[in-house]
């Protein structure tokens, strides 16, 4: 989302500088992410009529009076306009639920959602980052969905694995709708006027970047591949990379407790990611603004990214020609996936209003909306059930993010902001103050390690 990166002196006031134009130029391109995205690959007319609108609830278990609830998401052209379109399709399943819909600005959002938790007020129904709910759980303002509808086992037995992210102590605070994962794009004249193949693993990675790298004297013309720790690259490497090399980012991944950045698997990995900068010389911090600029603008080989870009390249770019491809393997496969989801608050913590907001969680996670959500909003489907539609994956630009839903990983978070930024400032310590890279992940773990000893010392009184 927005973000930040710590001071560095002149160097690094200058990226910063850099980074939030491009966050500015990011948000006005996200609301025309979606539709474009995903478009050419829309299921056959009929096709999520066909499934049911709910997934756990029996369609027959309801309130026993009217009851309201309010929702709040921030205002997401996309998402906002599909929401308002099954409202009235929900009301009509379920004529005692009333859905008061409200959206706030994105950089408002979380200022908006704290107000709420002080004032004890707010929404009934939240829609968060997945990296925001053990905060909001720590702080009392979630509460588990209740378990007689959401069993843990149907849960995970219906969904890819990432969605453990939203499980604290064996219960579940949230359902996605739909989530994101990464892959690598890459500019198919460039790789073509080189007689290149996509990458397949990381050895071709390099060579590619080597390869189609172009320069004036010292000036890029063309980079290898697009520097952005600031962008993707730091999930890259957290959940990919280490992964990739045969290592996990956590030393438990069933307790979330304690970090593994230190291991000689994801040094290695971290490793291999700097020298593109600091060894083989193939890329360089801010070139054309950003990554998704400089990709974008043709000035890119390879560019690490999203799923949800490809709505910006489709439509800021049109004359782009460009493929994506699984991010290229090593010992194992992994990509990084992150979702939004659905939540309950304390507003709503018995009773009807319970159960209410229980059935319209269950409502926007089922598979009839969530095989609406890809062509309208362009994120991929949560269910493992909905990712084999052959309409999604007759789309040659997005089948690769959707075939990487099995091997795609979230991070438990306590603090995203910090955690991103630890990562961040060990990349600019090894490439631009000239620090090894095992002190550098040293310094960033020790400081992200003390966060989530406090976390889990909180919840656990």
């Amino acid at each position: 989302m927005t973000q930040n990166h710590g001071p560095r002196r002149m160097a690094l006031d200058r990226r910063q500088l850099l980074k939030a134009g491009a966050a500015s130029a990011g948000l006005a391109a996200a609301s025309r992410v979606g539709f474009a995205a995903a478009q050419d690959a829309s299921p056959a007319a009929g096709a999520a009529s066909d499934l049911p609108i709910f997934g756990f609830i029996p369609q027959d278990v309801t309130v026993s009076a009217p009851t309201e609830i309010e929702y709040w998401q921030y205002d997401y052209a996309t998402k906002t306009a599909l929401v308002n379109e099954l409202i009235p399709e929900f009301q009509a399943a379920y004529p005692d639920i009333t859905i008061k819909h409200v959206n706030f600005p994105y950089d408002d959002f979380r200022q908006q959602v704290a107000a709420a938790v002080q004032a004890g007020e707010g929404p009934d129904v939240l829609n968060v980052f997945y990296g925001w709910v053990p905060a909001y759980m720590q702080q009392q303002f979630v509460v588990p969905l209740p378990a007689e509808h959401f069993p843990t086992a149907d849960i995970e037995a219906a969904y890819f694995p990432m969605v453990q992210n939203a499980k604290i102590n064996d219960a579940y605070y949230a359902l996605p709708t739909a989530v994101r994962t990464l892959a690598m794009f890459y500019n198919k004249d460039i790789l073509e006027q080189a007689g290149l193949e996509p990458p397949a693993n990381w050895e071709d990675v390099v060579s590619v970047a080597q390869a189609t790298v172009v320069k004036d004297g010292e000036n890029f013309e063309i980079v290898g591949i697009t520097q952005g720790i600031d962008g993707q690259d730091h999930s890259w490497w957290r959940e990919a990379l280490i992964r990739q090399n045969g290592a996990l980012p956590f030393k438990d991944e069933t307790q979330n407790r304690e970090l593994n950045w230190t291991s000689p698997e994801a040094i290695e990995a971290f490793k291999w990611l700097t020298d593109f900068l600091v060894e083989y010389k193939v890329t360089q911090t801010g070139f054309q603004t950003d990554g998704p600029t400089a990709f974008g603008s043709g000035k890119a080989a390879l560019h690490v990214d999203g799923s949800y870009r490809l709505g910006t390249l489709n439509n800021d770019f049109p004359e782009l020609n460009f493929g994506v491809v699984p991010l290229p393997e090593h010992k194992e496969k992994a990509s990084f996936a992150s979702f939004w989801a659905n939540t309950i608050t304390r507003n709503a913590a018995e009773g009807d209003k319970l159960l209410a907001s229980a059935k319209w969680i269950d409502f926007l996670s089922s598979p009839s909306v969530q095989a609406r959500w890809t062509p309208a909003i362009g994120e991929l489907p949560a269910r493992t059930e909905l990712a084999s539609d052959p309409a999604l994956l007759e789309n040659e630009q997005l089948k690769p993010f959707i075939e990487s839903l099995p091997f795609s990983y979230a991070t438990f978070t306590v603090n995203e902001a910090d955690l991103r930024q630890a990562v961040m400032d060990a990349y600019d310590q090894v490439t631009l103050n000239g620090l090894d890279v095992e002190s550098a992940l040293t310094e960033a773990q020790d400081k992200i390690q003390v966060q989530y000893d406090e976390y889990w010392a909180s919840i656990e009184g």
